[in-house]
């Protein structure tokens, strides 16, 4: 998987899965430019990164503000150069049943997960190199459903349509859209949230009997990012550690 000269953008990158990612990406060669909500997270991740001997630059970006998502692309281009990969992992997880959704919560929620990803792939379509890289965060909870999640889990069904769309509408300029559909990962969004029964269950329907680690996630965006994956394109993934329930 190596990565050597590739300059790549991720979304959420100040913490948990998506620091994780963006700390892959480095180890197999890529400049990153990770971006966040919170500089001073960013600023964490690119430190991270920077003391193993890898690249990494932080910059502030919400992907629910499209003058963010171009500010993002620009700085990028300015500091490290012309991107060829975009990792649009950026989102939030309410945790909250129907009958207690609000319209505040579900355009929060529809804001970051499914129009910052809109956005994100509008803007990596016109700015990324030729033949370059996207891969898109979803999750599990699309293909198998959980209480609690709706609001969340619809918001990452709508990411899985648009990649299959930006993959067929990029092959002019031969810019692979991938998705990976993590399972039940321990990240900050979750950890501490979520009953232990609950957890306990999620291992228990899970094939490798555990849950997933941000490293377990990090592994398979960077495959798809390589040139060892030329050939997987328009591709929704699980990456569950086989859990199908």
């Amino acid at each position: 998987m190596n990565l050597s000269g590739k300059i790549a953008i991720v979304t959420g990158a100040g913490q948990g899965m998506g620091r994780g990612i963006a700390e892959k990406l480095a180890k197999e060669g890529a400049s990153v430019f990770v971006t966040g909500r919170t500089f001073s997270k960013v600023e964490e991740t690119a430190e991270l990164i920077n003391r193993q001997g890898f690249k990494a630059v932080p910059g502030q970006a919400d992907v629910s503000n499209l003058d963010d998502i171009k500010r993002m692309f620009d700085e990028c281009e300015k500091q490290l150069g012309q991107a060829d990969i975009l990792i649009a992992n950026a989102g939030i997880a309410p945790q909250i049943p129907i009958k207690d959704v609000t319209p505040e919560i579900f355009e929060q929620a529809f804001n970051t997960n499914a129009r910052g990803t809109l956005f994100c792939l509008k803007e990596a379509g016109a700015r990324l190199k030729d033949e370059g890289s996207i891969v898109c965060v979803s999750s599990s909870s699309v293909s198998y459903p959980v209480p609690g999640m709706c609001v969340y889990s619809s918001s990452k069904a709508a990411i899985n349509l648009m990649a299959e769309v930006a993959a067929q509408e990029f092959s002019e300029r031969k810019i692979q859209v991938n998705v990976v559909q993590p399972g039940l990962t321990i990240t900050p969004a979750f950890e501490g949230t979520l009953p232990e029964v609950f957890m306990n269950a999620m291992i228990e329907k899970t094939a490798m009997k555990r849950l997933g680690m941000p490293e377990d996630i990090a592994g398979a965006v960077a495959l798809l990012c390589s040139d060892d994956a030329r050939w997987i394109n328009g591709q929704i993934i699980l990456v569950n550690g086989g859990c199908f329930g």
